[in-house]
C-alpha cells in the first residue's frame, strides 16, 4: 500500500468529518442552541479521537481491525473486529440513501432512484480499486473547492443581509438539556466517533509522528466549520431551523444580490456530493482492507465489486422514506444500539485491556 503525506491525511480527515452533516446541519434538537451543543461534541470529540491514538501508539504497526485480536486473543478479538467491516458498509449504504432521497428531491426530479444510486456506487468503486493514494489525491481535490464554496457562500449571505444576531437570542432559552442531549449520544459518535476508520490508515502515513497533530487539527476546524454553517443557519431561520430537514440547502436558497446572483442550491447539493462522496471512498477503502486482514487474503480488490454491489442494495431498501431513515433508523436505533458501543464502549475497554497487559510485562 503506498504512504499517504500527512497534508492527504489531513484533507481526507477533515472532509470525512464534514460527511453529510455539511447539509443535514447539527443539532436540530437543540434549536437555536444548536451551535452550543457542536463545540462541545467537538471538544469530547477531541478527547475520544486521543484514546483512538493511544491505541494506536500502543499497538505500533497494527491497524484497527488487527487491535482486538492482538489484545483479546484470535478467538475473541477477531469476531469483534469483523463488526468494524461490516459497520463502514453499512454506513456506505446510510449515504447512498441519504444521496438517492436528497438528489430525487432537488435537481433530478424524475430521474429513477436506481440510477442516481447506481452512479454514486460506481465511483466509489473506481476510487477504491485504485488504492489509498487515489483516495487522498481525491481528498487534495475536494478540500480546496470545499474552502472556497464556504467563503463564497458566507460573502453572498452577508450580502444579501438575511442574516440576524438577535435570532441567536437568548442563549440557552431552554436550559442545558437540548444541548446536551445532541452532545451525547449523536454529537459525538457522529463524525468524531467514525475517525476511528482513520485508524486503518494512520500505519499507512509517511509521518506517523504527526498523526495526532494532524487529525485534531482536522477535527477541530471541520467542528469549527459546522458551527459555522449553525450559526449562520440561526441567524437566518431562527427557531424554524430544527424544522428544516435540510438547512443549509435551504439556506443557499435565500441568496439574493441585485436580483442576479439567485437560487444558489446546487452549491448545497455540491457541498453533499463531494463530502459524502469521499467519506463513502474511505469507509468502502477500510471495510475492504479490513475484510483482507482479517482474512490475510493476498488483496482486496476482489471485495470491492461484491462490498460495493451490498451497499447499493442497502441504500435502495433499508428505508421506505426519509422520516424512517434518519429518525427511526439512525437516531433511535444505529446511534444507541450500534455506534455508542464500537466507537466509546469497545474503544475505552481495549485501552483498559491494552494498558493491563502492558503493565502487567
Amino acid at each position: 500500500m503506498s504512504k499517504i503525506t500527512v497534508y492527504q491525511l489531513f484533507t481526507i480527515t477533515f472532509i470525512f468529518q464534514l460527511g453529510t452533516t455539511i447539509i443535514f446541519g447539527f443539532g436540530g434538537h437543540a434549536g437555536k442552541d444548536a451551535w452550543i451543543g457542536e463545540l462541545i461534541s467537538c471538544f469530547l470529540g477531541v478527547f475520544l479521537i486521543l484514546i483512538y491514538i493511544a491505541l494506536m501508539r500502543m499497538n505500533p504497526g497494527l491497524t484497527l481491525v488487527q487491535w482486538f485480536p492482538a489484545q483479546f486473543g484470535r478467538w475473541i478479538g477477531t469476531p469483534i473486529a469483523f463488526l468494524y467491516p461490516v459497520l463502514f458498509i453499512y454506513i456506505v449504504g446510510r449515504v447512498i440513501a441519504d444521496i438517492r432521497d436528497m438528489v430525487s428531491t432537488t435537481i433530478l426530479f424524475n430521474t429513477p432512484l436506481i440510477i442516481i444510486s447506481g452512479v454514486f456506487v460506481f465511483i466509489i468503486a473506481y476510487c477504491v480499486y485504485g488504492g489509498l493514494e487515489r483516495v487522498s489525491r481525491l481528498g487534495e481535490v475536494f478540500l480546496p473547492i470545499v474552502l472556497l464554496m464556504f467563503c463564497i457562500e458566507v460573502i453572498l449571505l452577508l450580502g444579501s443581509k438575511v442574516m440576524h444576531v438577535h435570532n441567536l437570542l437568548p442563549v440557552l432559552e431552554y436550559g442545558w438539556e437540548p444541548v446536551l442531549k445532541t452532545v451525547y449520544p449523536s454529537g459525538i459518535t457522529q463524525s468524531f466517533g467514525e475517525t476511528i476508520i482513520f485508524a486503518m490508515f494512520w500505519t499507512e502515513t509517511k509521518e506517523p509522528n504527526k498523526v495526532m497533530k494532524i487529525t485534531i487539527l482536522a477535527t477541530l476546524l471541520s467542528g469549527i466549520m459546522v458551527t459555522l454553517f449553525d450559526v449562520m443557519a440561526i441567524s437566518v431561520f431562527g427557531d424554524m431551523f430544527s424544522g428544516f430537514l435540510y438547512p443549509l440547502y435551504t439556506l443557499l436558497s435565500l441568496i439574493s444580490i441585485g436580483k442576479f446572483i439567485e437560487n444558489l442550491q446546487m452549491f448545497g447539493v455540491l457541498y453533499l456530493l463531494m463530502t459524502a462522496l469521499l467519506k463513502c471512498i474511505v469507509l468502502m477503502f477500510a471495510a475492504v482492507k479490513g475484510i483482507q486482514q482479517l482474512t490475510n487474503m493476498k488483496g482486496y480488490r476482489v471485495l470491492v465489486i461484491p462490498s460495493c454491489a451490498l451497499s447499493l442494495i442497502l441504500g435502495m431498501t433499508m428505508s421506505k422514506n426519509i422520516a424512517e431513515h434518519i429518525y427511526r433508523q439512525h437516531f433511535e436505533i444505529l446511534v444507541p444500539y450500534v455506534w455508542v458501543p464500537m466507537y466509546l464502549v469497545l474503544p475505552t475497554i481495549l485501552l483498559i485491556v491494552t494498558w493491563l497487559r502492558q503493565s502487567m510485562k
